[in-house]
């Protein structure tokens, strides 16, 4: 098997940054939902993608620390997909509890 061409190859795109942006950007994200954050703490849940975005934007200026700045961007995202996936997922184990009982 010979692989995805080398162009598609970004070895360089996830790393340890990249894992402790997901469970910040997670935890970031849960906070208005577990009664520790105000309910009305919006900015919580928009700040993960937001951030990943800007710091994406940031590395491709060519600052000096432009890898990591580009592996936490990609997990701030990954933060934010996570929690966009989670709620398909508990709106299908909520249906299928009800089926159930």
């Amino acid at each position: 098997m010979s692989g995805l061409p080398s162009k598609y190859v970004r070895q360089e795109w996830f790393g340890p940054e990249s894992f402790v942006a997901v469970v910040v950007g997670m935890v970031c994200i849960s906070l208005p939902y577990t009664g520790i954050a105000p309910r009305d703490a919006t900015w919580l849940i928009a700040g993960p993608p937001i951030a990943g975005a800007l710091l994406i934007a940031l590395s491709a200026v060519g600052l000096p620390r432009e890898d990591s700045l580009r592996r936490t961007g990609i997990g701030m995202l990954i933060a934010f997909a996570g929690f966009l996936l989670a709620i398909p997922g508990l709106v299908v184990g909520l249906a299928l509890g009800a089926t159930f009982t």
